[in-house]
Formats: structure tokens, C-alpha cells, sequence
């Protein structure tokens, strides 16, 4: 079988639509060949391409000129979401006023006025900031569940925004739709956590009504020297709470932790882990 004729090099690895095809002189037999695929109406990609968000979003924009947003924005940005909540077969799209929410199958549709500071273009996409895409999950996640996906915008690894980004940004959106129940997450979010379960443990220890504890303060001896950064600490009473994810039941992992917590108790630090 004769292999299919080449795209125009302004066609090749990317998702384009049927309009870019006629306009680029292809041919609608060309558009049909069997190593191009459809992965939404008046769009053709390459046929090896995997199915994913990205390339579902990417296509759709190709199409609708729209901002991944929401959910789906909160996806690619890599956001703790409830398992209830991550759906990656449905892309949320905004447009700006003055278009039309885009209605297609597996899309939800939104119009609202997105800033040039609140878009951010990528390689292949552009979707919502991440200070955006926090607010927007205002209007669909628990409060717990919006201030754990605060922390991870202010984490100490690569944080994506900072309080004070927060702060500010929460005064341009008074009175708009999800304020309440942002500004109720923001009183409770913390920056310099490092991972989603440390914030839920935290939540947990303050409805249990204990004290705010500290988020790795650096735990020292008696001369000064350093221990350890524990996940959260009450360093009058020198408590220590750690969170143990999976990979601490691994051997190696499991002796250092019990090697960094006798170090701890020992009289030189006099702590409680």
C-alpha cells in the first residue's frame, strides 16, 4: 500500500484542524488517511499519539481557541485532588465574554473573564495560572480539600505561588463566586509543606483541638546542632509528628527513619517522636 504524502511542515506533530488542512492546500482524502485520527470533531492528530488530558485538551483548543481551566487546568498543574474530582476524561474550558461556552461531549464549558496574568501559554497549551486554578477549585472542593491544594501551591520544594501572591490576589476577587470559601481555606494554609498528607494530618490534629504545630522547624540538641526537620513539631513540649507515606515501609528507608528518630530521644535531644 502507497504510504500516505506528507503534511505541511506547519501541520507536523501537532494536532490541527480540518480549516488549517484546506487552508494548507491537504486534501480531505489526506485528512482521512489511517495514520491520522480524530481525537475530537473538526480536529486530526497523529495516530500514534497517546490519549491523555494533555492530548485531549490540546486538540479541543485547537478547535475552540479556549483555556484549559479548573479541574483540568488543576490536572496538568499537578494539583492533590480527591480521586472523586480527578476525572481526566472530561476537559474543562474556559472562554472570555464575548464567545460562547464551548458544548461538546466530554466538556464542560465555562465563560469568565480571565486576565493576561491569570493565562499562562505553554508548549502546547495554554490553561489557567496556578493562583487561578486554586481559586477556580474553590467553587468545587471541600474546604479541607482547597487548603490542601493551597499548600501545594506554597510547598517548599517548588512552590508555585507565595503567600503574599495569595494574599494579593484574593483582594482582586472579592464578591466574585468561590471568595468565601477561598479566603476560609487561605486562613488555613501553610506554606513549606511537602506533600499533600501532611496537610491532611495537620487539618486533623486542629479539628482534634490541639495547637498549631510548626511545619519543618529544624529540631536542634542541646549544643545547637541540627537533628532533623520533622513534618510538624510543638517544640516547647518537643513533639515530634511525622507522617510515614509508603515508601518509608521499604527496608532502607525504615532504618534510616528509626536511626533519625533514636537520635531524637536521645538526653542530648529530648524529644518525643
Amino acid at each position: 500500500m502507497r504510504p500516505p504524502s506528507t503534511l505541511p511542515p506547519q501541520l507536523l506533530h501537532r494536532p490541527f484542524s480540518t480549516a488549517e488542512a484546506r487552508a494548507a492546500a491537504v486534501s480531505r482524502g489526506r485528512t482521512r488517511a489511517r495514520d491520522l485520527v480524530s481525537p475530537c470533531h473538526g480536529v486530526r492528530a497523529d495516530s500514534t499519539e497517546r490519549d491523555t488530558l494533555l492530548s485531549r485538551a490540546r486538540a479541543l483548543a485547537t478547535v475552540t481557541d479556549a483555556v484549559v481551566s479548573h479541574l483540568s487546568a488543576a490536572l496538568l498543574w499537578g494539583f492533590p485532588l480527591p480521586l472523586a474530582s480527578a476525572d481526566t476524561a472530561v476537559v474543562h474550558l474556559t472562554s472570555q465574554p464575548g464567545r460562547r461556552a464551548v458544548r461538546r461531549r466530554n466538556v464542560v464549558g465555562h465563560q469568565q473573564l480571565l486576565t493576561p496574568d491569570e493565562i499562562v501559554t505553554g508548549a502546547h497549551i495554554r490553561c489557567t495560572s496556578p493562583l487561578r486554578t486554586w481559586f477556580d477549585l474553590a467553587g468545587s472542593l471541600s474546604l479541607d480539600d482547597l487548603v490542601i491544594a493551597g499548600d501545594f501551591l506554597l510547598r517548599r520544594r517548588n512552590p508555585l505561588s507565595t503567600l503574599q501572591a495569595v494574599d494579593a490576589y484574593l483582594q482582586t476577587r472579592a464578591g466574585k463566586a468561590g471568595y468565601r470559601n477561598a479566603t476560609r481555606a487561605r486562613a488555613l494554609m501553610r506554606q513549606g509543606t511537602d506533600s499533600p498528607k501532611e496537610t491532611e494530618l495537620r487539618l486533623l490534629l486542629l479539628s482534634c483541638g490541639l495547637p498549631e504545630p510548626g511545619i519543618n522547624v529544624p529540631m536542634l540538641d542541646e549544643t545547637g546542632g541540627w537533628i532533623q526537620d520533622p513534618d510538624m513539631s510543638y517544640e516547647r513540649e518537643k513533639v515530634a509528628v511525622q507522617y510515614h507515606g509508603g515508601h518509608h515501609a521499604e527496608p532502607r528507608q525504615r532504618r534510616s527513619d528509626i536511626f533519625r528518630d533514636e537520635r531524637a530521644r536521645t538526653p542530648a535531644g529530648g524529644w518525643w517522636c
